[in-house]
């Protein structure tokens, strides 16, 4: 008898083990051919062992003709499997802003092979994975490009995430429409829209996209519980615009931004209400004459950034493209109380990295040539800081008055990214918040002039320096500065938490802290509370808190 019941009981755990066992191996599916919006998609290999990429999946459908100044519209579908072997498009811009033999064109566009043609097909996205199956739920890091808002795309050759990838987090670039395709409002848009708005479509394409990898990443490997949105420039103001507009509420728990120069802090002009004749005005004086919706969607996009206004000045494209302006408040994408990250527990619930690099200003307004008179240098810092700035900014000559003022900027902007940080900490009670600065050096080009330039820390955070032509030529340090910052950005996108084994410990940013931060510098990290000009940092702390109104 009882050995009837062993025998029982046996074969009962032998069918339950055996259930289990295809119970897992039905979840635990190789990453191979994924199913997504529009079809079945199949990525190739990296130049990394083990992470493949999919390039261009579409995530909304054309934006030409009548669904542009659109909510993205859906997919269209494709038969059998898309090998995603090659970039998708770019959106409509102008590609030729920055050529070779100019600063931006020679660090980031000289390859083609990282820069397809623009079109009005361009939301797509790009995915980087390093799963084996998908029940791995790896974590998912969003990026969004910079470029003023006017152009750049998810392909740039310093974004090539691989090697970020490897670090065991899933990364997707995802492209959204810039300037007047991607801004303009009109009151025939507002009349047919669903919503009564009109404006923000760049704001739609993210959420489009945050809503397309929370239903689809799984099948990458991904965990839809664990995003992190971040970005550089734009980007970075994009990501603070997705942390903004309560159409993204939940669809993301952390945020890295990157040189965002604006931090947490309620600018004025950060999302703002936008008069649509002001904009209409401007059309009819490109064009000379009123347009309507209709007309305005029958020229093909090409034909506006060829086209001249009318007084032969410039594009149509420029013309409408400064017309349009930014975000703006509508009530749908941005309320005028949602746009106010001051609020107390506003940004509860999510986990925030925040900085940007000593010399933000040498490559967007530089020349290693200028110079600046010391009378205009003193006129400048007398507006800025009143007589307070003599024991902290001391030039010598006209040549150094110049550097200096540029630097005195990104000290500003330091401050800003501090001062958000410990204003958030202290005033949310569910937050993770971290502030670092940027100033690693990379070789080469006019270096001593340029320091950390403006969009330097992407080839560090993306792991994305190579050894090919064409690329600075990349000394030890930057390899280890590149291993370093990326291992942080990979540890937060993971956890929240930036720390890990090996690395300095990063302390968040709070009155309690000391307003710390951490440094990167000469390819290691410092953890820190001031930069090595103490009374610089001081002198720009009072200015931001007196700015805001804050004792804090």
């Amino acid at each position: 008898m009882k050995k009837g019941i062993v025998m029982v009981m046996f074969l009962a755990f032998l069918i339950v083990a055996v259930l289990n066992n295809v119970i897992l191996s039905a979840e635990a599916k190789p990453v191979d051919i994924v199913a997504v919006e529009g079809g079945l998609v199949k990525g190739v290999p990296s130049d990394v062992v083990g992470v493949q990429i999919f390039k261009g999946i579409p995530f909304a459908g054309s934006t030409a003709g009548k669904n542009r100044w659109k909510a993205p519209q859906p997919v269209e579908s494709w038969q059998g499997v898309k090998l995603c072997d090659t970039w998708g498009d770019q959106v409509m811009q102008d590609t030729t802003i920055n050529p070779v033999g100019t600063f931006w064109g020679d660090e980031f566009y000289f390859d083609p092979d990282f820069a397809p043609e623009a079109s009005e097909d361009g939301l797509n996205l790009n995915v980087y994975t390093p799963a084996k199956a998908t029940n791995d739920k790896l974590p998912v890091f969003i990026w969004i490009h910079g470029g003023g808002n006017n152009h750049g795309y998810g392909s740039e050759m310093e974004f090539y995430a691989s090697k970020l990838a490897e670090k065991g987090i899933i990364v997707v670039d995802a492209q959204y429409r810039v300037s007047m395709f991607g801004f303009l409002g009109l009151k025939e848009l507002e009349e047919e829209s669903p919503n009564g708005t009109t404006g923000n479509y760049a704001l739609l394409d993210f959420v489009k996209a945050l809503k397309w990898v929370n239903k689809y990443i799984a099948g990458f490997g991904g965990d839809a519980s664990k995003i992190t949105v971040g970005g550089q420039s734009a980007g970075a103001g994009n990501t603070t615009a997705l942390l903004r507009s309560p159409l993204a509420k939940g669809l993301f728990q952390r945020a890295i931004i990157q040189s965002g120069f604006q931090g947490f802090l309620t600018e004025k002009n950060a999302v703002v209400y936008q008069s649509l004749e002001a904009k209409e005005a401007a059309i009819e004086k490109a064009f000379g004459r009123k347009m309507t919706l209709e007309e305005l969607r029958a020229i093909p996009a090409e034909e506006y950034l060829s086209r001249k206004t009318v007084d032969g000045t410039t594009t149509l494209y420029s013309a409408i493209s400064r017309a349009a302006g930014g975000w703006a408040i509508d009530g749908y994408a941005f309320t005028e109380e949602s746009v106010d990250l001051m609020r107390v527990g506003v940004l509860d619930g999510y986990d925030i990295i925040i900085g940007g690099t000593s010399d933000e200003y040498s490559s967007l307004r530089g020349g290693e040539d200028k110079t600046m008179s010391m009378t205009d240098f003193a006129k400048a810092m007398q507006e800025i800081y009143g007589t307070d700035y003599k024991q902290a900014y001391k030039p010598s000559n006209e040549l150094e008055a110049y550097r200096m003022y540029l630097r005195l900027q990104s000290d500003y902007k330091l401050q800003l990214y501090v001062q958000s940080a410990v204003y958030a900490k202290s005033h949310n009670n569910e937050i993770n918040v971290y502030a670092y600065y940027f100033n690693h050096t990379p070789p080469g080009r006019n270096s001593d002039f340029y320091g950390s330039y403006h969009s330097s820390d992407l080839w560090y955070t993306h792991n994305s320096l190579r050894d090919t032509p064409g690329q600075r030529h990349w000394t030890s340090a930057d390899y280890r500065m590149a291993d370093t910052i990326s291992s942080y950005w990979a540890n937060f996108v993971k956890t929240g938490n930036p720390n890990g084994v090996g690395l300095t410990n990063w302390k968040q940013s709070s009155i309690e802290t000391g307003d710390a931060f951490i440094r990167f510098h000469e390819g290691y990290a410092y953890s820190v509370n001031s930069t090595p000009y103490p009374e610089r940092d001081y002198l720009n702390r009072k200015v931001v808190l007196e700015s805001y109104g804050m004792s804090q």
